[in-house]
């Protein structure tokens, strides 16, 4: 046998398949589109999506020959299962309250947004830049900056006297306002509307069911029904302090528009077919129907149960089991015989040229009235043989045809007398 026609027999040929690498260092040896087979699945890497069997395809794994990793978030060389850092922002995974967003690793209150992103890290409802104590949600003022928040200072204005003995009110006959009326006139009042938040931090001084506002549109942030005023109510708003943001998928913190990986699923939403359904990933042929319960994943016609390439339109079967499909398979049945020179390209049991069989297909060593009987016959019974389903007409054709031909054909029977009688007269 000579594989790859190269004129050497496969016996003394060092490399059968003629592609390059030697019999002894190839896993496919009679194969010349195969070499390897990474994960030993007896697929090889060239057909197999999934060279290392890590459930990732190739085309979306950064490790394509590691089954211990498939990413590498920050495309520093080392995969996310082993980086201790993925975002590479400086804090190492454990540590970090996202570590998949390299401008964001804390989050003080936990609402989910980071402190970076945040505006009010404590969440005491005073933003960042006019609380005086940004990451303490007890305080929020400090009036006479003395490092002391005025919740617990008991001397605001540090003048020597305990606030609940100083008196503010000076002995004048000049009518001065008092708004929120707590006894401080407002002029020397720090918080006018009595709300707890400064009047130099207050959005809204005269206001005590207002403090803030957010997206400055002159609608507190109480009232506002859209905060951030990105077009999504707060109450339908995952985040409700963030315009760019505003849907949060899988629930990890990240905003859909941040996130790469909208569902969760390990597969990024630029690779994914489903990015916001962790169940589904993957449609092969874009017909709008996952793989997992597509019945035929490359649309070509043929159920993926009997399809012996689901993932290939242009292949369904392999007669032969070679791992290259009918279509591109030069010689089907592997009988050694090219499917263009082989009269049966799909029977290796049957002969294949004429140098094996009579002109007319038949069995040139049976008797000359069985030859064309023998030869028939036995094809209608390897066909009905490979057939994946046999009908009753079927079997009833042939056992019909196998009495009609049980004896020699009137034709062959002439011929035969007909040599009989020549043979007399050349007696």
């Amino acid at each position: 046998m000579d594989t790859d026609n190269d004129g050497t027999n496969d016996n003394l040929d060092d490399d059968d398949d003629n592609d390059g690498v030697n019999d002894n260092a190839d896993a496919f040896p009679l194969d010349a589109n195969e070499t390897t087979d990474s994960d030993n699945d007896g697929v090889g890497d060239n057909a197999d999506n999934d060279d290392d069997n890590d459930g990732v395809v190739d085309d979306n794994d950064a490790y394509p020959n590691d089954p211990n990793e498939q990413y590498n978030f920050d495309g520093d060389s080392v995969g996310d299962n082993a980086d201790t850092d993925d975002d590479n922002d400086g804090v190492e995974d454990a540590y970090d309250a996202f570590p998949y967003d390299a401008t964001e690793w804390s989050d003080h209150d936990g609402d989910g947004l980071g402190d970076n992103a945040d505006r009010d890290d404590d969440n005491d409802g005073v933003a960042d830049d006019q609380d005086a104590f940004p990451l303490d949600p007890n305080e929020s003022n400090d009036a006479d900056g003395d490092g002391v928040g005025d919740n617990a200072d008991n001397d605001d204005d540090n003048d020597g006297v305990n606030d609940d003995e100083d008196q503010t009110f000076d002995n004048e006959n000049v009518q001065r306002s008092d708004h929120d009326g707590d006894g401080y006139p407002d002029d020397e009042d720090l918080d006018d509307d009595n709300d707890g938040v400064n009047d130099e931090l207050d959005a809204f001084p005269k206001d005590p069911s207002e403090t803030a506002n957010f997206d400055g549109d002159a609608v507190g942030d109480n009232a506002d029904t859209d905060d951030d005023n990105d077009g999504v109510l707060d109450e339908n708003d995952a985040f409700p302090f963030n315009a760019s943001e505003w849907s949060d998928n899988d629930l990890d913190g990240i905003g859909d528009n941040a996130d790469t990986d909208d569902d969760n699923d390990g597969i990024l939403d630029q690779d994914d077919d489903f990015p916001r359904d962790a169940t589904y990933s993957e449609d092969h042929d874009g017909d709008g129907m996952a793989d997992s319960v597509d019945l035929d994943d490359d649309n070509d016609g043929t159920p993926d149960i009997i399809d012996a390439f689901p993932l290939n339109a242009s292949e369904s079967s392999d007669y032969d089991g070679d791992g290259i499909g009918d279509n591109r398979d030069m010689d089907d049945d592997n009988d050694g015989f090219l499917d263009v020179f082989d009269r049966y390209p799909r029977f290796a049991g049957i002969p294949s040229s004429e140098e094996q069989a009579g002109e007319d297909g038949s069995n040139v060593d049976a008797p000359q009235g069985e030859q064309s009987m023998t030869l028939n016959a036995s094809n209608l019974i390897v066909l009905l043989l490979l057939s994946s389903t046999i009908s009753i007409s079927l079997v009833l054709l042939a056992q019909r045809f196998l009495k009609t031909n049980s004896t020699t054909r009137p034709e062959d029977k002439q011929a035969v007398d007909i040599n009989e009688e020549n043979q007399e007269v050349e007696a």
